[in-house]
């Protein structure tokens, strides 16, 4: 049975904080699609206060001169149909494209897909292969976090009591990029593995991130094949493309679940990474 919880609806982000660092069981809801879904299903037995974070203005896509904000309440539909992002983000609009049926994705936020920690969260691979900071909000002020270190554990953020997260801050270039996901069904699955690529130029150089997700227990960056696309270009030969896929395999670390195997989720690191460099080259 789920305990009668009670709904705080602050003013401003400060007073957000404010409940969530007074109230010991409570958490922030936006969208709550997921979440939702976790306490029916008896997931947190002992939370009895949800702070409602979703009439705040934390959905705005503010274009800067060095970087791009992404307020953290969000909805996956403004990133899949921001001009700036489609630009300067691919990988990001990719995998928000992915995330649910439409009726989802009108109302879940980036923030609380990433908040989530889940290592097949869609967005959370794209957001590391584009060198996101997380702006983190609460009870002492504001701080950032590369995104890459905000996820401890699986379901575990490096949120501490009355935070929130603010924005994601992603540095202001033109990249090529791309999301491949596997699932049970073509839409509408939770990923048995992704992985994002993104790619922009420095200096006359490529720079390239890849990221990879349900193949540990978070999101993991994969350098060596970073390093091999790096030296030999986004077009590679035949044989390149089985090196560097073998690159990838070597660092999955998956485990078997009722989603699929490790054998297979090893395997398809690799296929989904040849998949992306063939999309873009």
């Amino acid at each position: 049975m789920i305990n009668q919880i009670r709904f705080l609806k602050p003013e401003n982000l400060s007073q957000a904080c404010e409940f969530l660092a007074r109230e010991p069981q409570s958490m922030a809801i936006a969208g709550g699609t997921d979440l939702i879904v976790k306490v029916r299903n008896g997931l947190y037995p002992n939370l009895q206060v949800f702070v409602d974070i979703s009439g705040l203005p934390l959905n705005e896509i503010r274009d800067g001169e060095k970087q791009i904000e992404i307020g953290s309440g969000c909805k996956m539909t403004s990133v899949v149909e921001n001009e700036l992002l489609q630009k300067n983000c691919p990988a990001l609009v990719k995998a928000a494209s992915t995330v649910g049926a439409l009726q989802i994705r009108n109302l879940a936020t980036i923030g609380g897909n990433s908040a989530n920690a889940s290592p097949a969260g869609d967005t959370i691979p794209a957001l590391v292969s584009l060198e996101a900071l997380v702006r983190i909000m609460g009870p002492n002020g504001s701080r950032e976090l590369p995104i890459e270190k905000f996820f401890l554990a699986p379901g575990k953020n490096a949120l501490e009591r009355g935070e929130i997260v603010e924005a994601f801050l992603i540095p202001k270039r033109v990249t090529k990029g791309a999301f491949m996901k596997l699932g049970e069904r073509k839409a509408h699955a939770i990923s048995k593995i992704n992985l994002a690529l993104s790619t922009w130029q420095k200096e006359g150089k490529t720079v390239c991130r890849i990221a990879m997700g349900s193949v540990a227990p978070t999101v993991i960056r994969v350098p060596e094949a970073e390093k091999f696309i790096e030296e030999n270009g986004l077009t590679l030969s035949d044989t390149q493309l089985e090196q560097v896929a073998e690159l990838a395999k070597n660092a999955a670390r998956p485990i078997s679940d009722v989603r699929s195997t490790q054998a297979y989720r090893k395997q398809m690191a690799g296929v989904l990474l040849k998949r992306a460099l063939k999309e873009i080259s």
